[in-house]
């Protein structure tokens, strides 16, 4: 959503007041979401951007008859969440043997064939080689750049240690002569 303050016909006064109080807090807010994530800023952008929807969505109905600020942080922290368990979602399903789903993960990103072709060997040889807390793990971790706590408490029944072990063994495995051999990214002498 562009910084913009939105047309003064579109708001009523008070609901007005309420979106330029938000774009106050805005980045206050956007540091509660690095908190929850420690994520990579592209998806604070994303959630950010989905928040200022949420809430401008919800002036044009009306303004709020409670305070602003706390309903802010609870649709900040809802959207979050929401935005964290799709990643996680998504994770599952890439690790998961169905690599067609890539070409939906994101709208407007397109897997050529060759690369999809690519892809499922690598994640061929991935399942092979790592457990599946390992794969989850390296996945959330290497493709979205998330922590081990958050990891963790996404995959749930596991620890952040458990997670940075699993992550660590990960990362031991793929460096292996075997398995560079096997995805590709060594040549053969």
């Amino acid at each position: 959503m562009p910084r913009q303050r939105p047309l003064a016909a579109a708001l009523c006064p008070e609901g007005q007041r309420q979106w330029d109080y938000f774009l106050k807090k805005r980045s206050s807010l956007r540091r509660i979401i690095y908190y929850l994530t420690g994520a990579q800023r592209g998806h604070v952008d994303d959630i950010d951007a989905k928040v200022a929807l949420a809430f401008y969505r919800r002036l044009l109905s009306g303004p709020l008859e409670e305070h602003v600020e706390p309903y802010l942080h609870t649709i900040t922290r809802r959207h979050t969440w929401k935005h964290l368990h799709d990643i996680a979602d998504r994770a599952e399903n890439f690790v998961g043997d169905d690599t067609a789903q890539l070409e939906d993960a994101a709208e407007h990103v397109r897997v050529n064939p060759t690369a999809k072709v690519e892809l499922a060997q690598a994640m061929k040889v991935l399942r092979d080689e790592l457990s599946p807390l390992q794969l989850k793990a390296f996945v959330l971790a290497e493709a979205y750049g998330l922590q081990a706590p958050l990891i963790a408490e996404l995959l749930g029944d596991t620890t952040k240690e458990s997670v940075r072990d699993a992550l660590r063994h990960a990362r031991r495995k793929l460096r292996s002569r075997q398995v560079e051999l096997r995805l590709g990214v060594l040549a053969e002498e």
